[in-house]
């Protein structure tokens, strides 16, 4: 007889549960830390590994019929809300050319 009982809905769910932990983590310390920082690039990197494995984790979900398939989606959807919300350091570039200006010499 078996002492452990092998369920695939149940890591299913508890993938769900660390890529949600591990997404929220890393878009704290991608948007608390400068732009200049290797820890600013590491914490993006670890925002899109989260959200691609919340949505094969959640996949997994879906397919057994467990509600944690919503719950990866929201994660989802708050992580890319997340990352492009929020003020951007990059400045605007005026790329066309209005007619009324005069030209340098």
């Amino acid at each position: 007889m078996s002492l452990a009982h092998f369920n695939s809905s149940v890591l299913a769910e508890m993938l769900v549960m660390f890529f949600q932990t591990f997404g929220v983590g890393c878009l704290f310390l991608h948007r608390l830390t400068s732009d200049r920082s290797s820890w600013h690039a590491l914490g993006r990197t670890g925002v899109i590994v989260a959200v691609f494995g919340l949505g094969i984790a959640g996949a997994m979900c879906g397919r057994q019929d467990s509600e944690f398939a919503l719950f990866a989606g929201g994660t989802m959807t708050a992580l890319l809300i997340g990352m492009t919300m929020g003020s951007s350091n990059t400045d605007a570039v005026d790329a066309i050319h209005h007619f009324g200006e005069a030209e340098a010499a």
